[in-house]
């Protein structure tokens, strides 16, 4: 209907009032109705789309979820979340932060982008490339409001790769890998020696006036944007925390002491520190499910919860995470460095289960997107997985590469095969973890922690309550593994031509190396990883910390040096 045709109406209106007045008022609404649809239609905006909320742990290990077996670490409303909605068993990400990030922003493999390797340091200049679109832009542009609370990792030496330069309305967070939980600082060893400085920030100000355990900081932001969120626009947050990350080599372990106290079932001193860690994790994620649900926004929101990688219970940047019996640890291709925690929810669009097709983290870039009713870019090596997850179908992706050109190793997963090349260092290439299990006296209740979570508590006045059955999958998980034997002297090391192959269907500990039996599918894998390397954006073998980086220069903070020193 057009303005002209109103007017029509409006000229015998004047002369018939009472015969075309209805008319008249008619065509006013639809021509209204057509301008807002137009609108809609042309600012890619659409008030009924649901809202995202994405929470990302760091360095959490497969072992350090109590939905995956462990009776010593209880995660109530993470394992809440996965038994109301779908628990990813075979989830995979990269093995290192800064990759596992980019992909998940940019639905590509790392080593498509140069971002692979060692993860970034607060001193290099370099970025995820501003030539990718990445997540909040493309929602963004489809009129969410877009909000990042933590952990960036990818880029900060340019103001063009911050937060608030690639897509993100309001950012509040850490630019680097980690930092103090109390003071927000980062230390990094430099030729010069141990060099720190802050690094908490508003958008692109430091963050001198917050004060508080890092953990909680991050769950209030979170909160408070949703609470002041505009609920007839879609929300997209992005909620990356530091925890379980380890802090500064003089403080790797930090949680408030009374939550440390409240662990005292937990043998291992550090594992104690870790746990209570943990905790503050878990009950972040219930804060949050509970803000959604009074804000009256939570069945429509798709909630995401994940961890970058697995945990370090050894090493460079050691947080005592436990991946046993799962072989490995961050920083390698074995499964306790890319297998991890992954679970999600989507209203009453998901009947719960535990979803056992491959995932990886570059799927969610396109999943969300088609979640969302939106066609996702064909140019990246994401799949759109969501009518796999929530109707539990096989999964469209066959296979998961990793291939890290600084480190000098690449693995191929395709169906129930493995295989492993080049060189890993086997310091955090076998079994590790199984010594920080033990436990004094009699393990916390794990019903009684379910039912007293705050995210069993929200569903069940949902009307969505959760069966006990459901937690069959905790014991599935318990079993991983039948046999934990950890004489690991005979295990498959890659390197020197050696190459490992493992089937992780039926060894998902990657104890058994059968590629001398299987000859025709190492040589077909090897084949396709030999495609996959011409993809390859080389990744500088050298870590380069720039002195003009020096938090010296900038008042003691981790700032966009290359932009302030070329001013």
């Amino acid at each position: 209907m057009s303005s002209s045709g109103c007017n029509y109406f409006y000229r015998i209106h004047r002369k018939h009032p009472k015969r075309m007045g209805f008319l008249y008022i008619l065509c006013i609404l639809l021509l209204s109705l057509t301008i807002t649809v137009l609108s809609v239609k042309v600012n890619g905006k659409n008030d009924n789309r649901r809202h995202i909320v994405i929470i990302i742990a760091d360095d959490l290990g497969w072992n350090d979820v109590s939905s995956h077996g462990t009776d010593q670490v209880m995660t109530p409303n993470i394992d809440s979340l996965g038994y109301a909605g779908v628990t990813l068993g075979r989830y995979y990400s990269h093995c290192i932060c800064t990759p596992s990030r980019s992909a998940l922003l940019t639905g590509k493999y790392a080593y498509t982008t140069g971002m692979q390797g060692y993860p970034l340091t607060n001193g290099e200049d370099r970025g995820l490339p501003t030539t990718e679109k990445i997540l909040p832009q493309y929602l963004k542009e489809l009129g969410y409001a877009t909000h990042l609370v933590g952990k960036w990792h990818v880029g900060g030496s340019r103001e063009k790769y911050l937060p608030t330069k690639r897509g993100f309305d309001t950012y509040f967070g850490h630019r680097g890998g980690f930092v103090d939980y109390y003071e927000y600082t980062s230390e990094e060893n430099w030729s010069i020696g141990k060099v720190s400085g802050m690094d908490l920030y508003r958008n692109e100000t430091a963050a001198w006036d917050e004060e508080g355990y890092i953990t909680d900081l991050y769950t209030e932001e979170a909160i408070s944007i949703i609470n002041s969120h505009d609920a007839s626009k879609p929300l997209f947050l992005m909620m990356a925390h530091l925890a379980p990350h380890s802090g500064n080599d003089g403080a790797i372990l930090q949680a408030p002491p009374e939550v440390v106290r409240s662990m005292r079932h937990v043998e291992s001193p550090e594992r104690r520190i870790f746990a209570a860690m943990v905790k503050k994790l878990d009950d972040s994620v219930g804060d949050v499910v509970e803000a959604l649900s009074e804000k009256g926004i939570l069945n429509k929101t798709i909630i995401l919860f994940i961890s970058d990688n697995g945990g370090m219970t050894s090493g460079d940047s050691v947080n005592y995470a436990n991946n046993y019996p799962l072989r490995g640890l961050k920083m390698t291709p074995f499964e306790g460095g890319i297998r991890v925690v992954g679970a999600i929810w989507a209203s009453d669009e998901i009947t719960s289960h535990q979803y056992d097709g491959y995932v990886h983290v570059s799927d969610w870039l396109p999943t969300l997107l088609k979640a969302i009713g939106e066609e996702p870019p064909n140019n990246i090596d994401g799949h759109d997985l969501w009518a796999n997850i929530i109707m539990n179908q096989t999964s469209s992706r066959a296979e998961i590469v990793e291939i890290d050109d600084m480190a000098g190793y690449q693995s191929y997963i395709h169906g129930d095969f493995k295989l492993i090349t080049g060189h890993v260092d086997q310091k955090y290439s076998n079994h590790q973890g199984k010594d920080l299990l033990g436990i004094i006296g009699k393990p916390p209740s794990y019903t009684d922690a379910i039912v007293n979570s705050k995210v069993y508590s929200v569903f069940k006045k949902a009307g969505r309550t959760i069966h006990f059955e459901d937690m069959v999958i905790r014991n599935r998980f318990k079993d991983l593994c039948p046999k934990h034997d950890d004489e690991d002297d005979e295990l498959c090391h890659p390197g020197n031509g050696t190459v490992c192959l493992f089937n992780i269907k039926n060894d998902p500990c990657e104890r058994k190396n059968i590629a001398e039996a299987n000859p025709y599918i190492v040589k077909t894998m090897i084949e396709r990883l030999s495609i996959e390397k011409k993809r390859v954006i080389p990744r500088a073998n050298s870590i380069v910390r720039e002195p003009r980086a020096n938090p010296a220069f900038f008042n003691y903070t981790w700032h966009s040096f290359v932009d302030q020193v070329s001013s």
